[in-house]
């Protein structure tokens, strides 16, 4: 019989990340560590790699652009707060909505600490994402089980509607933080807070059940049962 010791190190072994994630994980970490130093757009790509102790194709192979590593770093935090949204739905912890505007919290007070270099690195991320944010297709996948979605629209449409509120929401707020001059932080959270919410709230509205469409022909049979 194997020991529970050999058994956990077993589990250990096989959610340890391999030497690419470790790399992948270590470029990106140098990356926005001199962003936030220099700016994004004034760091070049070979800084990175002399920083991360890499030759240029290595870093090209992870990231082969600065949007792509914009990207990681910006929608890496979206999809992070996502996969919490999916847990507290499965687990019914928190309702969709509520898990939802804590996400959208949580994001608002992350970039106020520096709107500037944020903003930055969303004008450089291409604006396509390349591919859906699972964690939200997650989420929605649960509600429409449990009927508290519509379900005439699929979830992977639902979830790329709040993606693109909250990616909006993220970049218009930035912007808005950045135009007040605010120097107190949670006076720039509540700004960028304001902005994803609006529109967050218009795609939730438009999810509810209540909304769903119905077939025109039962439509009519019920007003000619009527």
């Amino acid at each position: 019989m194997q020991s529970s010791h050999s058994s956990q190190s077993t589990l250990s072994a096989e959610v340890r990340p391999t030497k690419r994630e470790r790399t992948r994980a270590r470029l990106l970490a140098n990356a926005i560590a001199l962003f936030r130093a220099q700016g994004v757009r004034e760091t070049r790509l070979v800084e990175i790699a002399e920083a991360s102790e890499v030759a240029p194709a290595t870093l090209f192979n992870h990231f082969p652009s600065r949007a792509d590593l914009t990207g990681a770093w910006v929608r890496g935090e979206v999809e992070a707060e996502a996969r919490e949204i999916a847990r507290a739905v499965r687990e019914e912890t928190r309702g969709l909505r509520v898990s939802v505007r804590a996400a959208c919290r949580a994001l608002a007070e992350r970039s106020a600490e520096e709107p500037v270099v944020r903003w930055a690195a969303w004008q450089e991320t291409a604006r396509v994402r390349p591919g859906p944010v699972a964690g939200l297709r997650d989420a929605f996948v649960l509600e429409q089980q449990r009927e508290h979605v519509r379900g005439d629209q699929s979830a992977e449409a639902l979830a790329d509607l709040l993606a693109d509120a909250i990616e909006g929401g993220l970049f218009e707020g930035l912007a808005a933080a950045i135009e007040s001059r605010d120097a107190e932080q949670r006076a720039r959270a509540r700004t960028i807070g304001a902005r994803i919410q609006a529109r967050v709230d218009l795609v939730l509205d438009g999810a509810r059940k209540r909304n769903e469409r119905v077939r025109p022909g039962a439509s009519a049979t019920r007003r000619g049962d009527a």
